[in-house]
């Protein structure tokens, strides 16, 4: 699942953890806590250095685009983590706001991976430089359609084979209310075993 609301407050009460930018810096809460009832949704408002100090704490990371395409995908190419047919029931799809991460279980992957696309976008690991600007990789779309305007990023469940770009500015001015992120941990090679 996408980190939620309540695993990041988690990480704030524990660590004290507080951006030397706090501008946006989680503003979809109030008082220092998320609002009541959206435990379960997805953390926004924070910026890609925000995420990596929660995967960080949790001893996990932010996964790679090709982890996160084939935790989505699987092998066989799917064009949505359910299949290659789009069904609006199986993702956030024209909901207008974010959803429990864990609202749509027909819309799970292959490999049992959860609100993968439709709900908000999620960043990954992967770190690009231009010459002069510095870009992340975020996948799955978001809620958020927008109606009209050059500058907007595509809304709505996007399919598996929609790469998005997220222009790096300032930590204050990443913040999104539609992006958020997941976290992977590496296996411990030692303790794998083939077949087990």
């Amino acid at each position: 699942y996408p980190v939620t609301n309540e695993q990041y407050y988690d990480f704030v009460m524990k660590t004290g953890y507080r951006p030397a930018d706090t501008t946006r810096y989680l503003r979809h809460w109030s008082s220092g806590i998320y609002r009541h009832g959206q435990d379960r949704y997805p953390v926004v408002y924070i910026s890609y250095e925000d995420a990596a100090a929660y995967a960080k704490w949790a001893g996990k990371r932010l996964p790679t685009e090709c982890e996160w395409q084939l935790a989505a995908q699987g092998t066989d190419m799917r064009k949505w983590p359910w299949g290659n047919e789009f069904h609006a029931t199986n993702c956030n799809n024209a909901f207008d706001r974010p959803t429990p991460v864990d609202a749509f279980a027909k819309g799970q992957s292959p490999y049992k991976v959860m609100d993968m696309v439709g709900n908000v976008w999620q960043m990954t690991n992967d770190m690009y430089f231009n010459g002069t600007n510095y870009f992340i990789v975020i996948r799955g779309g978001s809620y958020y359609k927008p109606e009209s305007g050059w500058c907007y990023i595509q809304g709505g469940p996007q399919p598996l084979d929609r790469t998005q770009i997220m222009l790096l500015v300032s930590q204050g001015f990443d913040r999104s209310e539609t992006v958020g992120f997941r976290c992977v941990k590496d296996i411990d090679k030692r303790k794998f075993r083939p077949g087990k």
